[in-house]
């Protein structure tokens, strides 16, 4: 297949590398060469965490700066972590609700304001996708499957694997949680689509 480079970043606990791992068991179902990079900063306090996955013959798992096709946050002031990665006018898919770290829980002043994250974003890309998955989440029965409702938005409007091998990939990834996820999932796809978010 193309090449295609995608970046994760959340926090620690919203599962950036789980989100990751499903897409790399999905493209084992549909034998498309596949690397994921992990990159952990505190995550066992909550600060921030990132990840790439990248489909398609690649040399390293590292996505070179400016080499990303589209990033997933799944907390809004992560973007500003990954960004440099995007490529110009490439996608950026986002968890609209504030989640505050490691860092902002002792100094909430530090927080960047949500329009200075968009005015950021702007100078990259005219692409950004602005998603209520925790909400989305909380509604398929887990706020902690916020991961699963980005993946499920993304999805909606890009078709780099089947939607059988990413589903059948959710529920290997937790049998316990499988339900709940793949509800999730289906609440991110059905409302990016109701919301026309297509290119």
């Amino acid at each position: 297949m193309k090449q295609y480079n995608l970046a994760f970043s959340g926090l620690g606990g919203q599962g950036v590398m789980t989100v990751s791992q499903v897409l790399a068991a999905a493209a084992a179902h549909e034998n498309v060469q596949v690397l994921v990079f992990e990159g952990t900063g505190i995550s066992q306090r909550g600060g921030g965490v990132f990840s790439f996955v990248r489909f398609g013959e690649s040399y390293s798992p590292k996505i070179p700066i400016g080499g990303a096709d589209a990033l997933i946050s799944l907390e809004i002031s992560e973007i500003i972590r990954i960004i440099k990665y995007l490529k110009p006018q490439g996608q950026i898919w986002t968890n609209s609700g504030t989640i505050h770290g490691y860092y902002t829980k002792l100094r909430p002043e530090l927080y960047p304001m949500e329009e200075k994250i968009k005015e950021m974003t702007r100078l990259k890309t005219d692409h950004l996708y602005m998603i209520p998955a925790r909400r989305l989440a909380q509604e398929a029965g887990s706020a902690q499957a916020v991961n699963m409702t980005m993946l499920g938005a993304f999805s909606s409007e890009n078709s780099i694997l089947n939607m059988d091998s990413i589903t059948r990939a959710i529920e290997e990834s937790s049998k316990k949680f499988a339900e709940v996820n793949l509800k999730a999932f289906w609440n991110g796809y059905n409302f990016a689509k109701s919301e026309g978010m297509s290119e």
